[in-house]
């Protein structure tokens, strides 16, 4: 039979409102007497209900992660690192896969708000979009994970691929490669968007000729679209993938139809995982600290939560920068190496 906090008091010779100091504020209790109600509880098997505590204080400790897709490997780390720090926090984390349907994340948000959550973090949002607005009208800390338009209150942090695009296209231009072609998302999301203005940029900047086409960012949506590049005769001299799965599968196709990497088509990707390094040729490729990325977004939002704003020394956007990793697949005829910032 499982104990609850007024029997763990009667059998520390204690009040209950003791029992919850040593819970919340371990340092207003005696030494002696904290120990005892720690020994207590330990012989008991008593578990503090965080929810019902959570109600006595305004808080659930409870957040809201509201994710794409969680079968992107940047998603899955992200993830990870939200789920790092809620745990530290003594926080449940509630996961809402919305498989890239606006119409799922604003049923998830609505979902979220009526719960009662602490907080709200919200990955790859469409910029101006209604479930932007609907954080911005609720009261509950949020946090974006995403490149998010100027003039709101929102906090935000976000990955810079317009940087990181831009250091694949000097690397790829250094190597004499003058036609390069952009493999990007499905619109809609801020990666998306992001690559998109750091391609136009680059090409700008740089001279180089390229076009961007758009696939599923997964080993057969690169696969099918570099088949309809070489079959129709369009292949480019270099090709930048959104994902490294999406280079995978253009590696694939240029196998089938005896095309050679790096001699024919240069390839990079802008996400960098275990394999890249174990393919053949070696993928020269972007490290997106997406972990990190998870971390900071569940910092901002438990600032939040914990002060009812951001901490005076935090900004309200922190921008990531990736790690740049050279191998074989651009033609790259010196040594290997990895530049960092």
């Amino acid at each position: 039979m499982s104990v609850n906090i007024k029997r763990v008091a009667e059998m520390a010779g204690v009040s209950v409102a003791t029992i919850s100091r040593v819970l919340n504020h371990p340092e207003k209790v005696l030494p002696e007497t904290r120990q005892r109600v720690l020994e207590i509880m330990r012989e008991q098997n008593y578990t503090p209900n965080w929810f019902a505590r959570g109600l006595n204080r305004a808080r659930t400790h409870t957040i809201a992660l509201v994710v794409p897709n969680i079968e992107n490997n940047t998603c899955q780390k992200i993830i990870s690192g939200i789920e790092t720090v809620a745990y530290n926090k003594e926080s449940s984390v509630f996961l809402c896969n919305t498989r890239n349907d606006p119409g799922a994340t604003l049923s998830y948000l609505k979902m979220m708000l009526s719960r009662r959550v602490d907080g709200i973090i919200l990955v790859s949002p469409v910029p101006e979009s209604e479930s932007r607005r609907m954080l911005a009208d609720a009261s509950v800390p949020s946090v974006h994970v995403g490149k998010v338009a100027p003039g709101g209150n929102e906090a935000n942090c976000y990955l810079d691929y317009e940087e990181g695009l831009g250091r694949l296209a000097d690397h790829l231009t250094g190597l004499g490669h003058r036609t390069i072609d952009l493999l990007c998302h499905n619109p809609g999301n801020y990666e998306s968007l992001s690559l998109e203005e750091g391609f136009c940029r680059a090409r700008g900047e740089r001279g180089f000729a390229g076009v961007v086409h758009r696939a599923e960012t997964t080993i057969q949506g690169g696969y099918l679209a570099a088949r309809k590049l070489i079959e129709h005769g369009k292949l480019p001299q270099a090709l930048i993938t959104a994902s490294h799965e999406q280079a995978f599968g253009v590696m694939k196709a240029a196998r089938d139809l005896a095309v050679p990497v790096p001699e024919r088509l240069a390839l990079a990707a802008m996400t960098d995982s275990d394999l890249c390094s174990i393919v053949a040729p070696a993928l020269t490729s972007l490290e997106q600290p997406a972990l990190r990325l998870g971390m900071v977004a569940a910092r901002m939002l438990f600032d939040r939560i914990e002060t009812g704003e951001l901490l005076p020394d935090v900004p309200r956007t922190l921008i990531l920068q990736s790690t740049i990793k050279i191998r074989r697949s651009c033609g790259n005829t010196k040594y290997i190496y990895e530049a960092r910032d």
